[in-house]
């Protein structure tokens, strides 16, 4: 369902995190961590990590996209839509 409430919250977090100066190397793991937190809570190890950063990397997505990315897991996060304990921590 079609929510712009949560939408025009996911593109001002993605504006805040654009705007901290991150590399695009940190973004990529910014999003392989939360990605992974979403598929294995904390159980995923640094190697898991750096293969999904790696793979975020060659994926060629724009700075933009990932900053849009990774805020739209952060507030899905917030907004409780997923169903995972270890997402809490």
């Amino acid at each position: 369902m079609y929510d712009p409430d949560l939408e025009a919250q996911i593109k001002v977090a993605a504006y805040f995190i654009s705007n901290k100066g991150y590399s695009y190397n940190e973004l990529c793991w910014m999003l392989a961590e939360r990605q992974l937190t979403l598929e294995k809570g904390s159980t995923f190890s640094e190697a898991d990590a750096k293969e999904r950063a790696k793979e975020i990397f060659n994926s060629f997505n724009s700075y933009e996209t990932l900053c849009w990315l990774i805020a739209k897991l952060d507030i899905l996060k917030k907004e409780k839509f997923f169903n995972n304990k270890d997402l809490d921590s």
